[in-house]
């Protein structure tokens, strides 16, 4: 690292404090629950101000110096780990203002350092809510998560797309604005944009090119993120089965009839790590829907909930003989049916062992996007390859949530593992690797594009195309190549 970049430059731009250099703060940012070699960055600048991201994208760009952007406190898939010697890594987790609730249109300007529990905590005060994943890590950044295409447990269409209009410098270090924010004049008087529509400006969605890319397009300074009203009456309803394939029509029928916000499938071990003891798993039911039945208090929430209450008792019942479907989870704790609405409401407790951690420590995500009707097969699939490798299928979790009114879903196999024993961490790498190609061969689709997933990905010939494009547009916003080099296709 030159000595005049590190002390004259930069420490102008974010302040005496802003940079570190101390080996063993850098050792931090060198790896984190993934699998992806540690490799510590030569500095990390952390930044305070919107203002000093193009400052120092400006100065990287001049030194030819790499940047990894990281805005979360906790990392899970590598993203934020340097995958060259001599990067730098800038910190963005003291962005964290939440500059604007806009309580009319339902949406909240962040900035990338807000975490899932700052954020449900500040809005719950004025009657709202996050649009949520399940149970995210309390330390994660919302925008991140958003940006890496995580799925919100409210499978309705108009939750799918939960953020809009974002503020980013590119890789070439020009600030720009995507979506019906992008006026100059926006949120100064007789400016009557609200920022909320994420196309354009002009005819090109932008917004797409920042989903999926992991900080290799621009790095995103502000978004403005969905969030709605806090239900006034609530209600959890279990749909349970010995045999996945049999809980998949009345999922299907339920998305028909708008029945339910939350309405998503998990297996026994994933609900016994979601109740905080996966010792639970040999009592719970093998598959279990859960939906939540909310009534929100612009109306009449009580009778929001018994309309589909009604038809939940009665018409899906008789439908459906084959399931259980009861307001009590059977082999849970006591008063689980009452906690568990507003559980899935926020992130997880900070002061517990992540729920994807509670079996051995540490898990292995394969996550990739399917139709609900082809889930039963590729749960096959992976558990028997899970068997192929020694891997007790007892300990696999899997979720399912459907995305956009059931139009698809995201499926996530989760595998615990004990990263302390080489053995155990090996041989599940193999599993996963193993099943991202059996998975492809099937359909499945991966967005999420995390370690060793590229590697297959990118090099099928029929991405070939996609592959060049995208490159080549990439070298448009990153001219250098600065920007987080060595993931995706870059």
């Amino acid at each position: 690292m030159k000595e005049s970049f590190n002390n004259k430059i930069v420490k102008k731009i974010v302040g005496e404090g802003g940079v570190i250099d101390d080996n063993e703060k850098l050792q931090k940012y060198s790896s984190d629950y993934s699998n992806v070699p540690s490799i510590a960055p030569a500095m990390v600048v952390k930044v305070r101000e919107d203002g000093e991201v193009p400052e120092v994208i400006r100065q990287c760009n001049d030194e030819g110096l790499s940047v990894y952007p990281s805005s979360s406190q906790v990392h899970f898939y590598g993203g934020t780990i340097p995958r060259k010697k001599g990067a730098v890594v800038m910190d963005l987790s003291g962005l964290n203002k939440i500059h604007e609730v806009d309580e009319l249109s339902h949406w909240v300007h962040i900035g990338p350092g807000v975490t899932w529990g700052q954020l449900q905590m500040d809005i719950e005060k004025v009657g709202y809510r996050s649009i949520i994943p399940l149970l995210p890590h309390s330390n994660r950044s919302v925008v991140t998560d958003w940006l890496e295409r995580e799925a919100p447990t409210a499978c309705k269409f108009e939750c799918n797309e939960t953020i809009a209009s974002m503020w980013v410098t590119w890789g070439l270090g020009e600030s720009f604005v995507t979506g019906s924010a992008s006026v100059d004049n926006f949120r100064k008087e007789g400016c009557f944009a609200d920022g909320v529509n994420p196309q354009g400006p002009g005819s090109i969605d932008f917004w797409r090119l920042l989903q999926g890319s992991q900080g290799t397009f621009g790095i995103v300074t502000k978004a403005i993120c969905k969030i709605e009203l806090l239900p006034s009456v609530s209600k959890a309803v279990f749909f349970t089965s010995g045999d996945l394939s049999n809980l998949i029509p009345p999922l299907y029928e339920m998305g028909k009839r708008y029945v339910g916000f939350e309405r998503f499938i998990v297996n026994d071990v994933t609900l016994a790590a979601i109740l905080g003891d996966i010792n639970l798993k040999s009592s719970l039911p093998g598959w279990t829907i859960i939906n939540v039945l909310i009534g929100l208090p612009a109306g009449r929430p009580d009778d929001m909930v018994a309309y589909q209450l009604d038809y939940v008792r009665n018409e899906l019942k008789d439908k459906f003989p084959e399931i259980t479907i009861s307001e009590r989870l059977e082999g849970a704790p006591a008063g689980t049916e009452e906690k568990l609405p507003e559980m899935l409401r926020k992130p997880w407790p900070e002061n517990k062992v992540f729920w994807k951690h509670v079996a051995k420590g540490n898990c292995q995500e394969l996550i990739f996007t399917t139709l609900l009707s082809k889930t039963p097969r590729l749960t096959a699939i992976v558990k028997n390859i899970a068997l192929e490798h020694c891997y007790s299928v007892d300990d696999v979790g899997v979720y399912i949530q459907p995305l956009e009114d059931m139009r698809a879903c995201q499926i996530s196999f989760m595998l615990p593992f004990d990263d302390k024993n080489a053995e155990e961490s090996n041989n599940v790498q193999r599993l996963y690797h193993r099943a991202i190609i059996e998975v492809l061969n099937e359909g499945g689709y991966f967005n999420r594009i995390y370690g060793g997933i590229g590697d297959v990905v990118y090099t099928l010939p029929r991405v070939q195309g996609y592959v060049k494009q995208v490159r080549r547009l990439r070298s448009l916003f990153d001219p250098n190549g600065i920007l987080s080099p060595g993931k995706l296709c870059f």
